[in-house]
């Protein structure tokens, strides 16, 4: 216990050093970070990734960050507080989600442990090309793209083995509507965050658009590029961020000449209306993060996440601090 302790100490005081540099403090000032970065952990629940990625926390007045939405904040009041526990499988367990969530996915899919071989081949022959993810994996992590074009029975069988002991969840190729569809390898999503408030009424809270570059297959990688969205409006209202690296704004999608700012979302209203409904579905689970894809055929729920990242609240679109109004609605 004392050594993790004490290696927790030197990796901030490495992370502030680094820290004090980059905003131009002079040699020696690190200290003033340190103390700063305590009293905001203390005091307002920053963690490091709040402080020293998300929120620039030493620029931050006291007024800001006794606003600030920290990841912590969020662990306390919202993941497992407002969130029952005993209903967490029906939103964080991919294959109850499409149960329980049927009404709002039209895509094929198939739980190859629960299914024979047959079925199994029976879906790969209708779709030769799909996704596979493993049930309990998370942004993204595991998911690949499949081809069986020309491929034996015997091997098939191998694979089919395989997803039965790797866990893995099969689905239809999907392409984003082609007024948003960039050119990527991935299916391009919205998140989209809801509350339900005491009074059983859904808010949405905050809404991004995930886009994968170069080779990626998914839009959660560390490539991937979020743009904030007018809930209002359905339009992007500012420039893209990676929110890994935190490094530089987008106002073009890298690899594309299409310009983001202002692009209009097709169908918005009713994206608004499955994440609203969907949310009613299940009143136990009060916040949610949605991953919803907009098709040329309409609107697709792909998952959703019952402790969906913070950190977007404060690092992109027109308004930040929000934990007074997230707060008001617990």
């Amino acid at each position: 216990m004392i050594r993790r302790f004490i290696k927790g100490i030197k990796f901030i005081e490495r992370k502030c050093k680094r820290y004090a540099q980059d905003i131009g403090l002079r040699k020696g000032e690190w200290v003033k970070v340190f103390i700063d970065f305590v009293t905001s952990r203390i005091c307002y629940k920053f963690t490091v990734t709040d402080y020293f990625v998300i929120g620039n926390g030493y620029t931050l007045s006291r007024y800001e960050k006794k606003r600030f939405f920290t990841e912590k904040r969020a662990r306390h009041y919202l993941w497992y507080k407002v969130n029952d526990p005993k209903y967490f499988h029906f939103v964080s367990n991919k294959v109850d989600a499409l149960g329980f969530f049927s009404d709002f996915v039209s895509r094929r899919w198939l739980y190859v442990p629960q299914s024979s071989f047959s079925e199994f081949m029976d879906f790969v022959n209708k779709m030769p090309v799909f996704i596979a993810k493993p049930v309990g994996g998370s942004e993204g992590k595991g998911i690949e793209k499949q081809s069986t074009n020309g491929v034996s029975e015997e091997d098939l069988k191998t694979l089919y083995n395989h997803y039965v002991s790797d866990d893995m969840l099969l689905e239809e190729c999907i392409q984003a509507h082609d007024d948003i569809y960039l050119g990527t390898k991935s299916l391009n999503t919205f998140r989209i965050y809801t509350m339900i408030d005491g009074k059983g009424d859904v808010h949405v809270l905050k809404a991004k658009y995930r886009a994968g570059t170069g080779d990626a297959i998914t839009d959660t990688s560390d490539g991937c590029i979020a743009y904030p969205i007018s809930i209002e409006y359905g339009v992007i209202e500012g420039p893209g961020i990676n929110e890994v690296l935190n490094s530089k704004y987008y106002f073009y999608h890298p690899g594309c000449d299409k310009l983001m700012v202002g692009m209009k979302i097709p169908m918005w209203d009713r994206v608004l209306e499955v994440v609203t409904e969907a949310a009613k579905k299940i009143p136990q689970i009060r916040y949610i993060g949605w991953d919803i894809a907009v098709t040329n055929d309409g609107v697709e729920m792909i998952e959703c996440n019952r402790a969906p990242w913070t950190g977007t609240f404060e690092i992109m679109g027109i308004e930040r601090l929000w934990w007074p109004k997230i707060k008001a609605l617990i």
